[in-house]
């Protein structure tokens, strides 16, 4: 979970899927309408200011993804969905690649925000901190099954879209670095020697990918408490000695 906090000019507050604090809006898709984009439509969203007209194709897309998929979610389908012209996006994107890319980003700030305002709020402590962002992950607005279901139709298009791959790595990168700086921190704070917490942070996030693909694929798997309750696990047998299983080695 997978740089940016956002896309340059998201408005955090504007009214859609990824917008509001946590548990105040649920990250989800607007009602499934089609509708067909008008004059006055267009003019509307030609005097929105910049940040709403990002939210709003943001949201268009999201429900396009969720529908159709990535390869069935074209620039027309999108369009419809948001009440504008084909034009009026090819006037602000070069493609269907770089609005899927800019929803990416989109939905992965928002899930870093909402994560770092979880662990704002924990005791500064790296093992309470941990906890706050094991919590956070599992919260009900992250395990929303249209976010899920737009996370696996960006997960799809990773390797076939270079500007969706760009944006994974970056957001992956800069998930794995929070992850990595508060093991480093739960290293240093008991003493633990050559401690490789980059490796573990890999580890750390493989496993809450996973948990949160099951969920996507098989929500009733597991309770959003007993993922925390994994996550938890796997930092205390870190603690209890699975530490030395990532130790650096010399040259490294």
């Amino acid at each position: 979970m997978p740089g940016k906090a956002g896309p340059e000019g998201y408005a955090p507050n504007a009214e859609g899927p990824i917008a509001g604090k946590a548990g105040s809006h649920k990250i989800t898709a607007p009602p499934q309408t089609r509708r067909e984009p008008s004059m006055s439509q267009e003019a509307r969203y030609s005097r929105m200011v910049p940040e709403l007209r990002k939210a709003n194709l943001v949201e268009a897309t999201l429900v396009c993804l969720k529908r159709h998929g990535f390869q069935g979610a074209s620039i027309r389908k999108i369009s419809a969905e948001a009440g504008v012209s084909v034009g009026l996006i090819s006037h602000h994107y070069s493609g269907k690649d770089e609005l899927v890319a800019e929803a990416y980003m989109a939905v992965t700030g928002r899930v870093m925000g909402l994560i770092r305002e979880a662990m704002a709020q924990a005791a500064p402590n790296a093992r309470e901190r941990l906890s706050a962002f094991f919590r956070a992950s599992f919260c009900a607005e992250l395990l929303d099954p249209q976010l899920l279901d737009a996370w696996l139709a960006f997960w799809g298009a990773v390797k076939t879209a270079e500007a969706i791959n760009q944006v994974h790595d970056h957001s992956y990168g800069e998930y794995r670095n929070e992850l990595g700086r508060l093991l480093s921190e739960l290293a240093r704070e008991e003493a633990w020697q050559a401690f490789d917490a980059d490796l573990a942070a890999i580890s750390l996030s493989a496993l809450l990918d996973g948990l949160w693909l099951e969920s996507g694929l098989n929500p009733g798997t597991f309770t959003p408490e007993q993922g925390v309750q994994i996550c938890e696990a796997w930092v205390d047998g870190l603690q209890a000695g699975g530490r030395r299983r990532f130790t650096l080695t010399e040259g490294c």
